[in-house]
């Protein structure tokens, strides 16, 4: 072996070795950050003002159920109410408020919807619920105060831990005068914990 051939085996040599200790090839770099704790429970707030506000219902909320309810607060007078929501599809999914309904929304305590068939249906496509509900005729319109409507929805299992959007896609409400009025429903804050 020549001495030029020693001294390039050597410097290969080295650089390898030094790369390795560097990072090159090594494995260094930037780590992959932990896996954060899957979420065990939903904590809803309610909200503190709105005419139409969305709030929780203890009574029938777990801390993987949330049942909520939309509460009129200084509503005119009316016979109905629509609405479009999407739930955070990561941390969410949308179920019906008791296993046994037939449907994905519950009338509250302020429509009476008479007998069958009720004007009452509630949708789930992907991450949005559709439902609507009303009164027959207007002529039986009454004070939109108070829990109009009743939706839920379910931690999903393995979601990621932090705030859980709900929101509103549109929302009308049917007043006396037979006119569809555009509406806010105000929602809280919902986080997966």
């Amino acid at each position: 072996m020549t001495l030029r051939t020693s001294l390039s085996a050597l410097f290969a040599g080295t650089a390898l070795v030094l790369s390795l200790a560097c990072g090159g090839g090594g494995g260094g770099g930037n780590p992959t950050p932990p896996t954060p704790p899957a979420a065990t429970s939903l904590a809803y707030t309610d909200p503190s003002t709105g005419t139409y506000q969305v709030k929780k219902n203890a009574g029938l909320s777990t801390s993987t159920h949330l049942v909520l309810d939309v509460v009129g607060s200084g509503a005119p007078n009316g016979a109905g109410l629509a609405f479009s929501l999407t739930a955070d599809a990561t941390r969410l999914t949308w179920t019906k408020v008791a296993t046994g309904d037939a449907e994905f929304i519950q009338n509250g305590t302020v429509l009476t919807l008479g007998t069958a068939p009720l004007a009452l249906k509630g949708k789930v496509t992907g991450n949005a619920l559709v439902g609507g509900l009303g009164q027959k005729g207007l002529g039986s319109s009454v004070a939109l105060n108070g829990v109009l409507a009743r939706f839920a929805v379910d931690l999903k299992a393995a979601a990621p831990t932090g705030t859980a959007a709900l929101a509103q896609t549109k929302a009308q409400v049917l007043q006396s005068d037979g006119t569809i009025a555009n509406i806010t429903l105000t929602f809280g804050t919902l986080a997966a914990n």
